[in-house]
């Protein structure tokens, strides 16, 4: 369980990295649009390519405040649970729970970002799949638990 856990909390300072690039750069939200734009011809999943035509690119505005406060969300509550789960390897169910929705969002997150991104690298393919894998570990597991 510990080492589990240790997993998870750095998955979680990885969403808290990754977060805190974007609230810092102060474009992410204004450029989603155009980064969107720029990968939807070579995107593989024409089902996933009309969502983003349709529904992502013409509302950019409200999917970049979804990704930027969803990674912020999800990093808190996987690092807090991590961490309190590490200190007390009995935690009541409200950490558990916690832990289990910073997961939730952080998995929703990556298989987003793998339909979106994964075909433009080897690393974006890799990365999301590697960091869902270990998110759908960490859910079952604690599930396991309650």
């Amino acid at each position: 369980m510990r080492s589990l856990l240790l997993i998870l909390l750095s998955v979680g300072l990885l969403w808290l990295r990754s977060s805190y690039g974007k609230f810092t750069s102060g474009t992410f939200v204004s450029g989603l649009g155009g980064t969107l734009t720029k990968v939807l011809d070579k995107n593989p999943y024409s089902w996933f390519k009309e969502f983003l035509s349709t529904v992502a690119i013409p509302n950019s505005q409200l999917f970049g405040n979804l990704v930027l406060w969803g990674e912020l969300l999800s990093a808190v509550a996987i690092t807090a649970g991590a961490v309190l789960m590490l200190i007390n390897p009995h935690p009541n169910k409200f950490v558990s729970l916690v832990l289990i929705a910073g997961l939730t969002g952080g998995l929703l997150l990556n298989i987003v970002f793998w339909l979106g991104f994964g075909h433009t690298s080897p690393s974006t393919d890799s990365i999301n799949l590697l960091m869902a894998v270990v998110q759908i570990i960490g859910i079952v597991f604690i599930l396991k638990q309650l």
